[in-house]
């Protein structure tokens, strides 16, 4: 042993290993210094709730419907000068969705830490998200009125534009819950139309909420709400006023309209059942076109249309005699009979003119003559007639008149009183002429019109300041001629 020992060989090798030993030992020590440093110059920082942003989704055919979570824990360190340095701003946590298509996805998070910031942990570390794809559809655009307009004014039906239709982009599931789309406008208070109003546009489900995240195109439509006083539809009659030139008749009378559309207060509109155009026939004198305003009511406040356009034919005149027709009585008192004495067939012949056309077309039964008895007691009396006819249809000839004895109903014929037969003192007191209802007649021995009514052309003749007869069938009287002639 002690001979190796002495050995030259052996003490190069021993002392070989002492040198390594003793270099290892050294840079230990060395090693141990430096990694101990560490943690007195570094600090942490914990982030409990860091908000996860999605990032690259196709907007335009996807849209992200859940995920299983929104924040995550980060921990960092860096130096105390690096981390009060840093904006929180900086440090963000997201999901990249660029690759996604619509389902369920679990994807990894990704991180960006300030410069000079280290990542230590983060958790969760993964994320699942529920993407679905987006859908459009058209739907027509439903514009409501809220509030009461000024007092008797009505709110019309909203008008929309440019245009009532509009697209709306949801999710597929969503999408389906979309029952109506539309938007409100007030009219609280309004006593004149809307115009040019933006309304802002929702998609709404069935039970009238508004469905988030709805992408309307257009979002916003311009509104019109007509205000107007209450209003109804009535007939449109026509008063014939005055007389045709000598020798004219009205062939055909055919209004463009028959109807006329009334506003105004709604009480009063309950009250009109008709509204009237007043037509001087003195001046038509050939036949055309004619403009005829309608005539106003108290507190009708608009008339549409406000004229009315006629076209009325004009012709000579033909002249037809009606033989035989029977009188009818009427206006007799309770308890009293009467008998015409005079003529004794008890008919009378009428002569009428009109166009031909018309004449053409007149039957007995379409004229009616009539005796008013009312306010005449027992005694005998010159009665004058009065002749009622289609319209434009008019009594020629002069005036007729009959002789009427009045007598107690149910007994034996009375003796007349002792003075002569009792011509009636109301010359001139027909009830109207033919074709209407008028009450003026034919005064003095040419008849001329009266107030409303025109009286009859009469000619001179013994009875003429008794009569009831007529020139023009509307000329007699302030009658409703009816809009569909």
């Amino acid at each position: 042993m002690d001979k190796w020992l002495n050995h030259p060989t052996a003490s190069k090798i021993i002392a070989l290993a002492l040198g390594i030993i003793l270099w290892a030992v050294v840079h230990f020590d060395d090693y141990q210094s430096t990694t101990t440093a560490v943690p007195s110059n570094y600090e942490y920082k914990t982030f409990n709730s860091l908000k996860i942003q999605a990032t690259g989704l196709n907007s335009q055919n996807y849209v992200l419907q859940s995920m299983d979570t929104d924040t995550v824990k980060l921990v960092v360190r860096g130096s105390k000068s690096d981390l009060i340095r840093a904006n929180p701003d900086d440090y963000t946590v997201r999901v990249d969705l660029s690759t996604v298509t619509e389902g369920q996805h679990t994807l990894r998070l990704q991180y960006e830490l300030p410069r000079g910031v280290e990542f230590v942990s983060m958790t969760p570390q993964t994320v699942t998200v529920g993407v679905e794809e987006l859908q459009t559809k058209e739907f027509e655009v439903e514009v409501a009125t809220k509030g009461t307009p000024a007092k008797g004014y009505k709110a019309g039906i909203p008008v929309l534009s440019p245009t009532n239709r509009v697209h709306v982009t949801l999710p597929s599931s969503s999408l389906a819950k979309v029952e109506r789309v539309g938007g409100t406008v007030s009219v609280e208070g309004e006593s004149k139309t809307i115009k040019n109003k933006s309304v802002k546009l929702a998609a709404y489900d069935g039970s009238g909420n508004v469905i988030a995240g709805a992408v309307l195109d257009p979002a916003v439509l311009e509104v019109e709400v007509p205000i107007t006083n209450p209003y109804k539809s009535v007939p449109l009659q026509f008063k014939l006023l005055g007389q045709l030139p000598s020798g004219l008749s009205i062939a055909s009378f055919k209004p463009e309209t028959e109807q006329v559309t009334i506003y105004g207060p709604q009480d009063v509109l309950d009250t009109i059942e008709f509204v009237e155009a007043d037509v001087n026939l003195s001046e038509l004198t050939q036949s055309g076109k004619f403009t005829i305003p309608v005539k106003g009511a108290a507190s009708i406040t608009e008339f549409s249309p406000s004229e009315v356009n006629v076209n009325v034919e004009i012709v000579l005149s033909q002249i037809r005699s009606l033989q035989g027709l029977p009188v009818t009585i009427e206006g007799l008192g309770a308890g009293l009979k009467a008998k015409i004495v005079e003529p004794a067939t008890e008919v009378v012949d009428i002569t009428v003119k009109g166009a031909p056309a018309i004449l053409d077309k007149l039957q007995p039964g379409d004229v009616e003559v009539v005796a008013d008895l009312s306010g005449r007691g027992l005694g005998s009396y010159t009665v004058p007639l009065t002749v009622n006819s289609p319209r434009f249809v008019d009594q020629a000839g002069g005036n007729i008149t009959i002789t009427v004895e009045i007598t107690q109903d149910g007994t034996t014929e009375t003796n007349p009183p002792d003075t002569a037969a009792t011509t009636d003192g109301t010359a001139g007191g027909g009830t109207g002429g033919s074709g209407g209802t008028g009450t003026s007649g034919a005064g003095g021995s040419a008849g001329s019109s009266g107030s409303g009514s025109a009286g009859s052309e009469a000619s001179p003749s013994p009875n003429a300041g008794a009569g009831a007869g007529t020139d023009q069938a509307a000329a007699n009287e302030e009658s409703q001629a009816p809009a569909s002639g």
